[in-house]
Order: C-alpha cells, then structure tokens, then sequence
C-alpha cells in the first residue's frame, strides 16, 4: 500500500493521474531500478515489502527522468560528482569559520578508551 500511495495514488491526488503515477503506454515515466541483490534485502521473497520497507538510496542502481539516464551504476552520468563534493566540502569549512565552530569538529578527549564511567563501578 506504501508504494501505491507513492506512485498512483499521489498522482490522483494531484489530478495527474492521467499523465503519471503508473508504467503504461502515453505517460510520462521517471523511473529507477534498484539493485535487490543487497545482504539487507534477503532473503529474497516479497519484492515489493523489499523495495518498500528495506531498500534505501544507495541500493538505487539507475535513474531515468523523461527518457534520460540520469545515473548509471550508481554514477551520476551528467555532473562531476567529485567536483561537487569539492565545492560542498569547501563551502562547508568557510560556513565552519564564519560561524567560528572549529572547535565543535574536535574529537572530544573521553571518545576513545572511555567506554564506561569507572566511578558507577563500585
């Protein structure tokens, strides 16, 4: 029911049923193929709970928006994907700076080799 409220029954609500919602002939179809061969989608029974409940965007395979392949084996097709993490990484570390919180990105001293409070234990 999860997947018909995502598909048919949003393109109801919006009154676009007519044009998306479903794979059928006439409509417009963006559409992506997720890769069930995953640890976490087994065993390999139900798909449609499988893709529903279990799977997430890194089991997406491919995409494919108005006929155009959009990603193809997990790879964006049209952008530079590493020249956008560059520019997301070093926008990030000027918003760090501007807002002066360098020292919120510090590995606090009692992250490592401090599992439990010794002093609970007596």
């Amino acid at each position: 029911k999860v997947l018909e409220m995502c598909t048919i029954d949003a393109a109801r609500v919006l009154g676009l049923d007519d044009e998306i919602g479903s794979l059928e002939p006439g409509k417009k179809a963006d559409i992506i193929l997720v890769d069930l061969r995953r640890p976490h989608l087994y065993p390999a029974n139900m798909p449609e709970f499988r893709v529903t409940y279990f799977a997430n965007g890194n089991d997406v395979h491919t995409v494919l928006v108005g006929g155009r392949v959009l990603l193809r084996d997990r790879t964006p097709v049209h952008v530079d994907q590493d020249a956008i993490l560059d520019v997301a990484q070093r926008e990030t570390e000027l918003m760090i700076e501007r807002l002066n919180l360098q020292d919120l990105l510090k590995t606090p001293d009692m992250f490592w080799r401090h599992s439990r409070d010794t002093t609970l234990i007596e």
